[in-house]
């Protein structure tokens, strides 16, 4: 019994030491190093308009039909009309005319993989049509389907089976005029709607389903879950005679509000050529921690959870940072598949002005 008693106190006594040392770091934590900033920063600054181009389009989903009684004959790439074209692309844009001569263009192309495929033709002429055709070149023939539309349409279907395949424009009346065709099969089947897109339809970030996100063939991340692989850290310690300061930013947790068309980015701290620009929502974790460590004599110590606005971290984003706080985006790299920085006023590095306001250019 008497072990007993001793082992409880033991336990007991563990407890208070280690509570105690917790409320010290928690008021240690309410207190900032530096001032938060007010609300007379120019907060415009931090408030990037997504400047994606509005598609109004709705994913196809039934199977796609292919009249085989219909087929026009083809032969080592060369169409019996007067127009053709070998892309050799699961996306593409290209600009010809029709005429008398050549009242047909045909654009070839191959998916390895069963795609969603968005297209479109712009023309001054309102007679011109696109129309999706099955292409088998082992018996030399083209086949209609059914998925096609006229100019300034979008059209978009969910199933795109692999295979070889043609985009055929033609008129249903006038000849003479130019267009421009734009295609994009880059990602998976299955996709219910378009979150964002270029002008040229180059750049295509599709939803589906299950709440995941693709651009371009490469997966983004899932609107129902936490997206462990969009966290981003910065650290910065800096060193010198036993004395240091260390300044620490993480965002986790992402809840996505958003997601721009892909943009070329640079700032001081990160840069690329081929990113994607993610809003953050509600309930996202943030976190903003600062030290220093002075050896003395007297030796002093001092840090904080505290951000630039003057609110304690750990915590989750709220409506008045989205409100009242400009834009909080994550810049998701493509190049490397991750996240390589935080555009935000809570980031001290944009807030305090030690690093320039980043670049973003969107591509076409």
């Amino acid at each position: 019994m008497r072990i007993g008693k001793m082992k409880g106190i033991f336990i007991l006594v563990v407890i208070f030491i280690l509570s105690s040392i917790f409320a010290t770091d928690t008021l240690l934590a309410q207190e900032s190093i530096i001032e938060p900033i007010g609300k007379n920063v120019d907060l415009k600054q931090f408030k990037f308009e997504a400047s994606n181009e509005e598609i109004d389009a709705s994913f196809n989903d039934t199977e796609l039909e292919v009249n085989k009684q219909q087929d026009i004959a083809v032969k080592d790439n060369d169409i019996k009309t007067s127009g053709s074209y070998l892309t050799d692309s699961d996306r593409f844009i290209n600009s010809s005319s029709l005429t008398e001569s050549n009242p047909d263009d045909w654009w070839f192309f191959t998916v390895d993989s069963d795609r969603s495929i968005v297209f479109q033709i712009d023309s001054e002429n309102s007679d011109y049509l696109v129309q999706l055709y099955q292409v088998d070149w082992s018996s030399g023939s083209a086949y209609p389907t059914t998925l096609g539309g006229g100019t300034g349409q979008t059209i978009a279907h969910s199933s795109l089976p692999e295979g070889d395949w043609a985009l055929r424009v033609f008129s249903q009346g006038e000849v003479g005029s130019s267009y421009t065709i734009r295609m994009n099969a880059t990602n998976p089947e299955g996709a219910v709607g378009i979150l964002s897109s270029s002008t040229s339809l180059q750049y295509l970030v599709l939803r589906y389903e299950n709440g995941e996100i693709y651009s371009n063939g490469s997966y983004i991340a899932n609107l129902n879950e936490n997206n462990e692989h969009l966290e981003w850290r910065r650290n910065v310690q800096i060193n010198w005679d036993g004395n240091y300061n260390r300044r620490m930013h993480r965002v986790s947790e992402v809840k996505i509000k958003s997601i721009s068309a892909p943009v070329r980015y640079q700032a001081s701290y990160a840069s690329s050529d081929s990113a994607i620009l993610i809003y953050l929502d509600t309930g996202t974790l943030f976190t903003h921690f600062e030290s220093y460590f002075r050896s003395g004599p007297p030796t002093q110590y001092e840090n904080s959870f505290v951000d630039t606005i003057g609110k304690t971290t750990p915590r989750f984003l709220d409506e008045d940072d989205l409100a009242n706080w400009g834009d909080h985006i994550i810049v998701y790299d493509f190049n490397t598949n991750q996240s390589i920085d935080f555009f935000s006023v809570l980031n001290f590095y944009y807030a305090s002005g030690a690093e320039s306001i980043p670049t973003i250019t969107y591509l076409n």
